[in-house]
């Protein structure tokens, strides 16, 4: 009987064991989540210490240390998975999420409203410019936008496939080319042919695996754009390689230079003071205005988004 009952007692823990024993991809994650919860308490207790002292100097290197010290274990942690974590690198996304909630909670302890925000990418703009020259000058005290340099840092991944996706906003994009495909930079439409071709074409042919491509809203478009650049505005992501014959899967073409058109891009967005025109974003130099819905404009198509 006490042979049986210790049989028993001794399943019973080998399978309990069975059952807790991790994968690597489950330690990895694990580990993740532990060292993300360290670099928030790091963090935090940093800011705590600016709210007794104001020390800002010694605020910004206890953060950097903070940094440092996550950056260093998350390097180890994928080591030590030898490739099995579920996502490999991602730092760089996870630690500005996790700035911007710690910098949040800070901002609202000190009086500020603990809202939910959205977050704005950056413009782009490093270079600052005086007043009636328009000539460079020095940044620090300017006042001027790339002084500041204010909002989230871009974040886009080129996923191979003939899109880039946006990992700050969630949007995935296509690609435009340079080889007479749907895809090429060239093509335009009015803005019912727009949908009824360029769009339901995409769908039609499950472009990168997906049937839902859609026409970006004026806001969504704006978020492709980088002031720091111009001819063409937008980040650099979206204007690469592109030369004639290349393909979404070899280029990024920013625009269609020498080749007529406005270089403006249609939206599904309504101009309600006028409802035959269309908002509409031209990708050469940044700007945002309206044209009427029988015109001819670019199209760039978008899916996904909160």
């Amino acid at each position: 009987m006490k042979t049986m009952l210790w049989s028993a007692v001794a399943a019973t823990m080998l399978l309990a064991t069975g059952a807790l024993a991790a994968t690597p991809a489950e330690d990895c994650a694990s580990r993740k989540n532990k060292e993300s919860g360290k670099y928030v308490q790091c963090r935090q207790k940093a800011e705590a210490k600016l709210a007794l002292d104001g020390d800002a100097a010694k605020h910004a290197t206890a953060l950097q240390r903070c940094a440092a010290r996550l950056a260093a274990n998350w390097t180890k942690i994928e080591s030590r998975a030898a490739g099995a974590c579920p996502t490999i690198g991602g730092l760089d996304a996870v630690k500005q999420f996790l700035d911007t909630a710690t910098s949040d909670v800070a901002n609202a302890l000190a009086g500020d409203a603990l809202v939910k925000r959205g977050h704005r990418t950056k413009s782009g703009q490093t270079q600052c410019y005086g007043g009636t020259t328009s000539s460079p000058i020095p940044c620090p005290g300017s006042g001027r936008d790339g002084a500041f340099r204010k909002g989230l840092d871009r974040l886009y991944v080129d996923n191979g496939d003939g899109t880039i996706s946006d990992l700050k906003t969630g949007l995935q994009w296509e690609k435009l080319s340079w080889d007479g495909s749907i895809h090429d930079r060239i093509n335009q439409f009015s803005w019912s042919d727009a949908t009824a071709y360029k769009i339901a074409g995409l769908n039609a042919i499950a472009f990168a695996g997906h049937t839902d491509w859609r026409l970006p809203n004026v806001n969504e478009l704006q978020t492709i754009l980088h002031y720091g650049v111009s001819f063409p505005t937008v980040a650099p992501a979206f204007n690469v390689g592109c030369t004639a014959g290349c393909t979404v899967l070899t280029c990024s073409c920013g625009w269609n230079a020498g080749y007529g058109g406005s270089e403006r891009y249609w939206t599904s967005t309504t101009y309600v003071q006028a409802p035959f025109y269309v908002w509409t974003v031209a990708a050469y130099d940044g700007s945002v205005g309206y044209t009427a819905r029988n015109e001819v404009r670019h199209v760039r198509a978008v899916r996904g988004g909160s």
